[in-house]
């Protein structure tokens, strides 16, 4: 190695990548019939990412902070190649202070200051983006002092970055490099296990409830208002559901709940509540979800009613277990559930429509009689 570098300062002067290359493109981008525009672009991107290569392929090449830390810099060829970015993007579309070799001294204190300092460049090419990730919680960490906080690379990588959609697992395992008692929990609910050990692609994953840049804390205004909308997304989808024999009318018969009815009113602007109103994950739980379906029958019931009690009492504290029977369950009330509710409902379907005809009937039978009457 050190014979190769040698012979790379000798031969220096004779034949410097920076003025070869560029010189390349010009001949290439004059020259007609040598290619598409995309094509010479590939091959103008390829050439410079191989310049950087012939040095950074060495996995023990590292860069020295004004702290004296190190910082390996090796990039894996077959990794890069492999990257959403292979095809696409040369070293220096991102390192552009990087203009020749020796290479100008760095200035970050250590590592992560270089990774921070180098976290804006994303958005040259993904402006809209790394816009919403201006509006999430570790944006808001980052202002505030916060170094740890994630940033563009540290989710997604910096040189072997792959399609963010595929495999899923991933999008969990990246979060959990940071949320690990939150991970934990996750995987030993119904959604993680269906996760991990099926690789169902219908459960969630973190970002299909905390969005992928515009992350919203729990701390933010009306995200426990907004919460059951994330539920909805699945479990109001009656063709997902039915694959899995799960009840489609959650939504629904929550937002016909007084506590659904009044999230909604506070999820579009109606104030600010006084105090929380129950949402799904207060009766469900928020990343420990379980399934009913291992317990008995009888077993189910009870269990459902004693999770039901402990909820109301984390507002209505002291209530007797009673309480929890004015809940109709996520079931719509029909004749064999709930007959007298089924019955109110439905003479209430019946008889405002015809109070209302009647009222209307009223007011033509009297402008009738006065016109006839004049």
């Amino acid at each position: 190695m050190q014979r190769e570098r040698l012979w790379r300062e000798k031969m220096r002067p004779m034949v410097k990548p920076t003025v070869f290359i560029p010189l390349l493109l010009v001949l290439l981008a004059l020259k007609p019939g040598i290619g598409t525009a995309a094509e010479r672009k590939t091959a103008a991107a390829t050439a410079g990412v191989e310049d950087c290569l012939s040095c950074h392929a060495d996995s023990a090449d590292q860069i020295k902070f004004k702290d004296g830390s190190k910082k390996k810099v090796h990039v894996d060829r077959k990794a890069w190649t492999s990257s959403v970015h292979g095809d696409k993007l040369s070293c220096t579309d991102c390192h552009s202070e990087i203009t020749g070799y020796p290479h100008k001294k760095v200035t970050a204190e250590d590592a992560r200051d270089y990774t921070l300092k180098l976290g804006n460049v994303c958005q040259d090419c993904h402006y809209a983006h790394y816009t919403r990730t201006l509006d999430s919680i570790h944006y808001e960490v980052l202002k505030s002092g916060g170094r740890d906080a994630p940033t563009c690379v540290d989710c997604h990588g910096s040189h072997a970055i792959k399609n963010p959609k595929s495999p899923r697992i991933e999008i969990n395992n990246k979060c959990g490099s940071c949320h690990a008692d939150v991970a934990k929990a996750f995987m030993g609910s119904v959604h993680g296990k269906a996760l991990a050990n099926e690789n169902n692609q219908d459960v969630p994953v973190c970002t299909d409830c905390h969005g992928a840049h515009a992350v919203a804390g729990p701390a933010k205004a009306n995200f426990h208002e907004n919460a059951y909308q994330s539920c909805a997304k699945c479990h109001s989808d009656a063709e997902k559901m039915k694959k899995y024999g799960l009840n489609p009318d959650v939504l629904d018969t929550y937002l016909d709940d007084f506590h659904g009815s009044s999230n909604r009113l506070y999820a579009m602007g109606a104030g600010k509540p006084g105090k929380p109103i129950a949402s799904c994950n207060d009766c469900h739980g928020v990343h420990d979800i379980q399934s009913f379906k291992t317990i008995s029958a009888e077993g189910v019931k009870n269990t459902a009613r004693e999770r039901v009690v402990n909820a109301c009492r984390n507002c209505h504290p002291g209530v007797p277990p009673a309480f929890a029977d004015a809940w109709l369950s996520h079931y719509k009330p029909t004749l064999q559930s709930a007959p007298l509710v089924w019955a109110v409902k439905w003479f209430y379907r019946v008889v405002i429509p015809l109070i209302m005809f009647g009222l209307v009937l009223h007011i033509l039978l009297h402008l009738w009689r006065l016109r006839t009457h004049r």
